[in-house]
């Protein structure tokens, strides 16, 4: 009987040590190969996006100097309508409210990065009117040269009207609290240096 079980022993350690190398032979070998062939598709498609995307440079390599110049002869042809800086924006505020003769009470001004091309100028002021100096300030505001946004427009009437005027103009004052924007092109790092 010891025979027999000696030689069962080396038989399931036999078949022990087959079934080791076939596990190790699946998992390092075909394995690893089967997850290639299965990712193949998708590798094949990101390299044909690759090479068209590739031919496509190609293509356009001859006309950078021509795309690049239209870039740049838009941007000139926008640069009126952005302001230089902070102060530009205050004048043509201030000189808006001048002309329609409106004291301006209050006012702020800050800049924030918008992105890599622009930077925007918020001012913030108080001022008290009529409505219709008001509307003609915002007519002011909107034909400037520049582009001028309004952000928030807060208008509280000082004194309560019930009717409306049979003749004239509105004569009661509003007290209004409103932000204004501008954007200030960003300048590039060889305008910089030139």
């Amino acid at each position: 009987m010891t025979g027999t079980s000696a030689q069962r022993n080396r038989r399931a350690l036999i078949l022990l040590g087959l079934a080791l190398v076939l596990y190790l032979t699946a998992s390092q070998v075909f394995l690893p190969f089967y997850d290639k062939l299965r990712a193949a598709p998708a590798q094949a498609a990101d390299k044909t996006d690759q090479l068209r995307r590739y031919r496509r440079e190609l293509l356009h390599q001859g006309n950078y100097e021509a795309l690049t110049a239209d870039v740049r002869k838009k941007i000139a042809e926008t640069i009126p309508y952005f302001f230089t800086d902070a102060s530009e924006l205050q004048k043509v505020a201030e000189d808006s409210a001048k002309t329609v003769g409106i004291a301006l009470a209050q006012r702020s001004s800050q800049m924030k990065k918008v992105d890599d091309v622009v930077n925007e100028i918020t001012m913030a002021m108080t001022f008290e009117s009529t409505p219709g100096q008001l509307v003609r300030f915002l007519d002011e505001l909107r034909e400037s040269p520049k582009t001028v946004n309004v952000r928030m427009a807060q208008v509280d009437p000082n004194q309560i009207m019930f009717a409306a005027p049979k003749t004239g103009e509105l004569r009661k004052t509003v007290r209004v609290n409103m932000t204004i924007a501008g954007q200030v092109l960003v300048p590039r790092p060889e305008d910089k240096a030139k």
